[in-house]
């Protein structure tokens, strides 16, 4: 099933190509060959590159992504497409097809009833601690708990989508 991304958050970019083939790249196996394949192609379909140069000192790694997935359509062992400008003329696989590792409900709670300092996240109905939402937000291609919540930034219930072994609790 196709996973799209798009390159800009609240107007700026959000790297999530770069941040995506970064944990690809250091994850077992060796993409490099990829990389290069799907960076020349990119180029060929839109003139211009993602920004691969930059992405290693000052990016972390995006190893999931958050979705509403309402009808629970996602399940460990499923293909994952991951690419851009879906269902348009232009739309583009930007890696390699992927296993879902395993799937983990999120909730994204603003009702202060738990937490009178702002909203709080469960991950499989558990608590999220500061450490592990930390994590979490950087993992899911955030720099920071806020610019998580700046883009969550309503109550929110959803799958955690993970090509990647990571998982939480």
């Amino acid at each position: 099933m196709k996973l799209s991304f798009g390159t800009e958050v609240n107007q700026q970019p959000n790297y999530f190509l770069e941040k995506i083939w970064k944990g690809l790249l250091q994850g077992p196996g060796d993409l490099e060959e990829s990389y290069q394949n799907y960076q020349r192609r990119y180029l060929e379909k839109f003139g211009k590159c993602w920004d691969g140069d930059t992405f290693g000192e000052f990016l972390e790694p995006k190893l999931h992504t958050i979705r509403k997935d309402i009808n629970n359509e996602w399940v460990a062992g499923m293909d994952i497409q991951l690419v851009v400008n879906i269902k348009t003329p232009d739309e583009f696989q930007f890696a390699p097809t992927l296993k879902c590792q395993s799937v983990q409900r999120i909730q994204i709670d603003y009702s202060n009833l738990i937490n009178d300092d702002g909203p709080v996240v469960f991950i499989d109905y558990e608590l999220l601690d500061h450490e592990t939402l930390s994590r979490l937000a950087i993992n899911d291609g955030f720099p920071t708990i806020s610019d998580f919540f700046f883009y969550f930034n309503e109550e929110f219930t959803g799958n955690l989508i993970h090509w990647t072994p990571v998982k939480y609790t």
